[in-house]
């Protein structure tokens, strides 16, 4: 039993400690700092599916908020559709027919699935079939950010446009366990519980045989191709898997802030993601929801209590980080616990 302990790493039992941290918010902290910890697990969501695709598979992706958009407005457009026509949508009279199946809560969560995972399957079906990598793979990913802001921005009567999407409560009061709409502590364990199952999924993915395939085409693309594998079909796998998850994440967002715009889909909001799993490391599971929390806190923190300069102390801080962290906070724990375990394995052998 001792001896398969020490075979885990130290990361899992600081996942673990994460998680029991963050199952006592809601009977620590006031409901607005609850809520705001909510927001917390949805972007820990994102950075799961972000850490499998460009930790372990290699691939960044500078526009990977479109999926966490996509999910976040197919809800949020379905809740401000429960009443009659959302506010933003009364220069059109009546609700399109396209939307139509979005006044279906069921469906709308269906979609927000499901609609990221073919935005990811076309994406990585056109780059990978294509063989594009390096510098032109960014510029693709990049630009598929830039257009779907261009085009939230130029259909305001469709998307709601820079002003985002209001009167998602009303929809909200309409999602009821046992007869009662779910409150804020409700949704915030829906979220904690969310979290720890993606983040066993994706466990079980990258420890898998999968897992192995993937890291594979990360480190040696040619050498997996010399043995018969077809490494677009993998990445394409991947980016559904990543987008589907990301998806998910914008829905459990909605709840959180009652609202959503196209400041949580667009090309900054993917640079902030790429930042979470520079801090916390990439290529580790535990690594990615820790930055996503640790930047996501002190932005926060930040925000409200510096003023105009938040931005740049921020900015000065996730710098020093990474300079004296460039694996990483967990990637520099791993490398001190293998540190640790090697030099005890040579005194052994001495």
């Amino acid at each position: 039993m001792k001896k398969r302990l020490k075979k885990i790493s130290i990361d899992k039992y600081l996942a673990l400690l994460m998680f029991i941290c963050l199952a006592f918010v809601p009977m620590i902290f006031n409901l607005y700092n609850t809520q705001t910890f909510g927001k917390f697990l949805t972007y820990m969501i994102a950075a799961l599916a972000l850490d499998i695709l460009w930790g372990y598979g290699g691939l960044m992706n500078l526009g990977f908020a479109v999926f966490f958009g996509a999910g976040g407005y197919i809800l949020g457009i379905s809740l401000a559709c429960q009443d009659g026509l959302p506010a933003f949508m009364q220069g059109l009279g009546k609700l399109p027919w396209f939307f139509k199946p979005l006044q279906s809560i069921p469906m709308a969560v269906f979609s927000g699935i499901l609609i990221p995972a073919l935005l990811a399957l076309f994406l990585g079906y056109f780059i990978f079939t294509s063989k594009i990598k390096g510098v032109f793979y960014n510029l693709i990913t990049l630009a598929f950010a830039g257009l779907f802001e261009l085009f939230i921005k130029t259909n305001q009567m469709y998307t709601g446009g820079s002003s985002g999407i209001n009167g998602v409560v009303r929809g909200l009061n309409k999602l009821t366990i046992g007869g009662e709409p779910i409150d804020i502590i409700g949704w915030y364990y829906i979220a904690f519980v969310s979290l720890i199952v993606i983040y066993l999924i994706c466990l079980w993915l990258t420890e898998g045989r999968f897992g192995k395939v993937i890291k594979s085409i990360r480190d040696n693309e040619a050498r997996l191709q010399f043995l018969g594998y077809n490494p677009a079909v993998f990445k394409i796998v991947l980016f559904i898997i990543a987008g589907a998850i990301a998806g998910y994440a914008g829905m459990l967002y909605v709840p959180m802030t009652s609202f959503f715009s196209i400041e949580s889909a667009g090309v900054t909001f993917s640079t902030t993601m790429l930042v979470w799993l520079a801090v916390g490391g990439r290529g580790n599971l535990t690594g990615a929801m820790l930055g996503a929390l640790f930047v996501s806190y002190l932005q926060s923190q930040l925000s409200s209590s510096m003023g105009e300069m938040w931005q740049l102390i921020l900015g000065v801080i996730l710098i020093i980080v990474v300079l004296l962290l460039p694996n990483g906070v967990i990637g520099t724990v791993k490398n001190i616990q293998y540190d640790r375990k090697h030099r005890k394995d040579l005194d052994i052998e001495v």
